[in-house]
């Protein structure tokens, strides 16, 4: 197939909706597919539920027809950050496409919240002058009634989604009758062309809030005689009436390219015009304007009409518009009866959707293209007689077909949608360009996902489940990238490590699987790094990183390099290979290999993790892993660091012999142990001390150790590190020191000398790195340094989990929240280094830490794909509704009265009901109200806010509550407590704890005011 794209095509690559009996558009092509109405015929007894008399009943001209969708009173408002009572408010259409935007954003691979260009918004609505009714006769005080105008009225559908979600881009508001959706399309491309944004989502929306009762049939008019849409044919009689919405995703090609997006089909053109008035009504549909509407768009895709071989019709059925819609296409094609064009419409299936109907026959084509499948449109029998199919090339696609092309050329559709009012819009579809396929591999992937409720995070494991289970196109990487970079992250969350499809089944089915992590969401505001010391290395440690992380390799052969020059020696041969005969004497815990070994190892994690986005703010390192520490913070540079500890490395072999014992002690405890044999080399914890002393003197403690019943363990190591058995280096590793070019430090690390950040000075000091090999490391003391800041995340890398473990022992205050993890394995673990790695990456995901994917994919970038949409919470909130019930007339215009909005009427609380536990994360604890004044704040913020629990030390913003929202509650406090209270007192007291106490404070002034008046007034008589 030879594609021929262009710099002004525009990218289909993301879709979502809702349809009748089809809670997805994956669910709505299946009904199509199979030529399935979607129509639902009532029966008297449900219309008789909804007040329609017997006589309409009775009446045959009453069509008991209409395509309906299923729960369009749910609302996750939650999600969306708006309370109970604005959800209830808001116009159902509203509601309903912020849960669409959404997920069509979702399934194009792109999280809002996170997207650095602009979004554009272009949405299309239906008049719901009788919600705007019922919202202003329901007299709901809880909202601002400025506020309250904006959710009830569809015209600010686009701005009040753009302002939820942060789009950017322009946002509009659409409306040229049936058109409208289909012209929203046409604006989301103009803007893509033009660069106002770099996403455009488009798309339109039909609920009825009215209690359906039936349609009145009359000859001539719109409407179906018998409740089914025959377009087409002779017996056709006009339309049925449907709901739905549908939004598509829109991206430059370019873009989309380059990008790795999935790409449903292409948009070669779209063009909208008026008919003026060449024809004889306003209403009725235009021949010419219709023909050079549809002409245009062919000129501009370059295409020739004998390559288009499905149109999507406007197809209404009605005697009137459907002649004239073949009778233009028949022009604009030429009338040619040599090509053979097949022709459909969705409204068959689902009726009209009035502004969303262009948006469904949009989506239909694409999803007929992207499956090489033409479905049939429904009710053809016999063509109308007053159609002109002869003259042209069209013929109904009655039943469901592959779509094959001819000569190798790209399949080609046209999509029409006509509005009351001559607003044509035609769009030229044609199909995507074949991906190259990326072979799968067996390497890990980290596949994981959020939610903002328990519930919802279950539900999508289910889907998740049977989405693995039926796709078979999609390689289990492209899920996991576009799990990674598409969704966005909330306060529940779950993830796994796998490389394979099956096993990543496996563990999602098993509910005691050990390899499913879940968390709820702990914000980390700080990242220190923890660089490991001698002694933890280990043969092969990291390999399966070295062998698969071209940059961590990079930088490891780099530092390998610089030691074989130093030493003569290939040290990479020593970690990652086997010894031969040869080469016994080269032993990785040999401390002139060890030490430069692990220096290079831990230089290049550090930089692996800042080179994927995960930069410390602070550093803190363990004896040689101070000098890693260093170089991260540029105190030198990595050659410079690897020749010092290369050169501490050798110095400290040619000290005198000794041994070194770590003991678990005290500090204090410890000292009684000390003499001139014997030194304080490491004070690890509060509990956990490493001595350093003469080979003789070890072995003597040990002895009273042994007796004493004190636990001990000898280190393996011929040395006596940090202590007076180091004198005789120290003027050759001065002279060492003096050579070296030190440079101001980056990021603060802790001194192992002090157990305080360093200074800049103490940094530059040869006198300082002399005294570091002399002198106690005191790393306990650092950690504790390091440990008064809360919310940090302790990252240690190096190998294994010595650090994490010295983390452990410190003593914690609990309420800092402070945490560690590891990021290579424990000699002893049986894992791929990468699958431990990712893990670790899962465990900085649950701490709000995420990597830069791109940089982690590097090249091999993978594709964006659609995934299973967020599951929302269902809620019961109104939506089909008669203001006129609200109002209870008792005979006089003077004694009518208002039905205050009933909230007990939607109880959702079983939807929400996880998020009532008591894990709940909160950053603030729960204070209950000690007087009257906080009970009835308590009282009103729980009603306002839609919660259960409310505190006193709650502040209102931190609740969800904003300007809009302050000035209905400052309205609502003065009416309960008769007080006046300014916007900006309300703005600096804002919990309430300190608002009971302005509110008391001001009653008392008024009461003293009113005794002050009475007391004047008795004076004066």
């Amino acid at each position: 197939m030879e594609n021929n794209n262009r710099k002004k095509d525009i990218a289909i690559v993301g879709i979502s909706g809702r349809y009748p009996k089809s809670a997805t558009i994956n669910e709505f092509w299946e009904h199509l597919k199979n030529g399935e109405e979607l129509v639902h015929f009532y029966n008297d007894d449900e219309l008789r539920a909804v007040g329609v008399s017997e006589e309409n009943l009775a009446n045959p001209n009453i069509i008991k027809a209409q395509a309906f969708l299923e729960d369009p009173n749910s609302f996750d408002y939650s999600f969306f950050g708006y309370t109970k009572q604005e959800a209830m408010s808001m116009d159902p259409q509203i509601r309903m496409m912020h849960e669409q935007v959404w997920t069509g954003l979702e399934d194009a691979g792109y999280n809002p919240k996170k997207y650095k260009d602009k979004i554009g918004l272009y949405l299309s609505a239906s008049d719901n002058m009788n919600w705007r009714a019922y919202t202003m006769i329901s007299n709901n005080e809880n909202i601002n009634s400025f506020f309250l105008n904006q959710i009830s009225n569809e015209n600010f559908i686009s701005t009040l989604i753009s302002y939820n979600l942060n789009l950017r881009g322009p946002s509009y508001y659409v409306d040229t009758a049936c058109s409208s959706s289909l012209v929203a399309v046409h604006q989301a491309c103009r803007s893509l062309l033009m660069r106002e944004c770099s996403i455009a989502v488009a798309g339109g929306v039909r609920i009825y809030s009215k209690p359906y009762k039936g349609h009145l049939y009359q000859e001539g008019m719109t409407n179906s005689n018998d409740g089914h849409c025959r377009a087409f044919d002779k017996d056709s009689s006009g339309i049925v009436s449907g709901e739905g919405a549908g939004v598509v995703v829109l991206k430059r090609f370019e873009d989309a390219i380059k990008d790795n997006d999935q790409i449903y089909a292409v948009i070669r053109s779209s063009v909208v015009n008026n008919d003026g008035n060449r024809k004889v009504g306003y209403t009725a549909p235009s021949i010419n304007g219709q023909y050079e509407c549809i002409k245009q768009a062919h000129q501009i895709a370059d295409v020739t009409p004998e390559s288009i071989t499905y149109i999507e019709a406007h197809g209404t059925g009605t005697k009137l518009g459907d002649p004239i819609e073949i009778e233009a296409l028949n022009k604009s094609f030429g009338y040619n009866t040599n090509h053979h064009c097949a022709i459909g419409s969705v409204k068959t299936n689902i009726g009209h959707l009035d502004v969303a109907a262009g948006i469904t026959g949009f989506i239909k084509t694409t999803l007929a293209l992207k499956n090489k499948m033409l479905p049939p449109s429904l009710h053809f029998k016999n063509p109308n007689p007053e159609i002109n199919f002869k003259s042209g090339p069209f013929k109904v696609q009655t039943e469901l077909s592959n779509w094959i092309s001819d000569n190798n050329q790209p399949l080609r559709a046209g999509v029409s949608s006509f509005g009351i009012g001559g607003n044509n819009a035609h769009v030229i579809l044609e199909e995507a360009p074949i991906k190259n396929k990326i072979t799968e591999d067996n390497s890990y992937k980290l596949l994981r996902f959020s939610a903002q409720s328990l519930g919802s995070l279950n539900a999508y494991q289910e889907k998740l489940v049977s989405f693995l289970e039926t796709n078979e196109n999609d390689s289990l990487q492209d899920m996991a990238y576009s799990l990674q970079v598409g969704r966005n992250q909330f306060k529940y969350n779950r993830f796994l490590v796998s490389n394979s499809k099956e096993k990543a089944l496996e563990i999602l089915k098993d509910s005691l699987s050990t390899a499913l992590y879940s968390g709820k969401l702990d914000q980390k505001r700080k990242i220190v790094f923890m660089c490991t010391g001698s002694g933890a290395q280990y043969k092969n440690m990291g390999r399966d990183l070295y062998e698969n992380e071209p940059y961590f390799k990079q930088l490891m052969d780099e530092g390998f390099s610089i030691i074989k020059e130093l030493t003569g020696v290939e040290v990479s041969k020593i970690l990652y290979k086997e010894n031969t005969d040869q080469e016994e004497r080269f032993d990785i815990n040999k401390n002139e290999f060890t030490q430069p070994i692990v220096f290079v190892f831990e230089y290049a994690l550090a930089k692996l993790m800042m080179h994927w986005g995960i930069h410390p703010d602070k550093l803190i390192g363990h004896s040689t892993g101070e000098y890693v520490a260093a170089c991260l913070s540029e105190v030198f540079s990595f050659e410079t660091g690897v020749r010092l500890v290369a050169k501490r490395a050798l110095l400290m072999n040619k000290s005198r012999k000794g041994s070194m014992l770590s003991v678990s002690l005290s500090e204090e405890k410890i000292k009684a142990y000390l003499n001139d044999n014997v030194a304080l080399a490491v004070v690890n914890s509060p509990e956990s001390c490493v001595l350093s002393g003469t080979e003789d003197a070890i072995e003597g403690l040990m002895e009273i150790f042994e007796a004493e019943e004190i636990l001990y363990s000898k280190l393996k190591i011929s040395l006596g590190g940090h202590s007076f058995l180091m004198d005789s280096v120290l003027e050759e590793f001065r002279q060492e020191l003096e050579n070296v070019e030190f440079s101001a430090l980056k990021i603060p690390f802790v001194s192992n000398l002090t157990g305080q950040l360093i200074t800049a000075d103490e940094a530059k000091s040869a006198q300082y790195w002399i005294d570091h090999l002399r002198r106690t490391v005191r790393f306990s003391d650092g950690l504790a340094t390091l440990l008064k800041e809360p919310n940090s995340i302790f990252i240690e890398v190096g190998p294994g989990n010595t650090l994490t473990t010295l983390f452990q022992q410190q003593n914690h205050d609990q309420a800092a929240n402070n945490t560690a993890i590891n990021l290579i394995r424990h000699p002893k673990q049986e894992i791929n280094d990468q699958e431990h790695l990712l893990i670790k990456m899962g465990e900085l995901w649950l701490n709000g830490l995420d990597i830069n994917w791109e940089v982690y994919y590097g090249a091999q970038k993978p594709y964006r794909v659609s995934l299973p949409g967020y599951v929302f919470n269902k809620t019961k909130l109104p939506v089909k509704v008669n203001p006129f019930d609200l109002l209870n007339f008792s005979g006089s215009e003077n004694n009518t009265t208002i039905t205050r909005f009933a909230l007990e009427h939607f109880d959702d609380n079983e939807a929400f009901k996880e998020d009532l536990d008591e894990n709940v994360v909160s950053f603030v604890n729960y204070v209950a109200p000690t007087n009257e004044t906080e009970e009835k704040l308590v009282e009103m913020w729980k009603t306002f806010f839609s919660k259960n629990e409310v505190g006193i030390l709650d502040d209102f913003f931190a609740l969800g509550g904003n300007s809009l929202k302050g000035v209905t509650m400052l309205k609502l406090i003065q009416k309960i407590f008769d007080i006046d209270i300014k916007i900006k007192d309300f703005y600096q007291k804002s919990t309430i704890k300190e608002l009971a106490s302005e509110i008391d404070m001001r009653l008392k002034f008024v009461v003293n005011l009113e005794e002050e008046s009475s007391y004047k007034s008795v004076m004066t008589i």
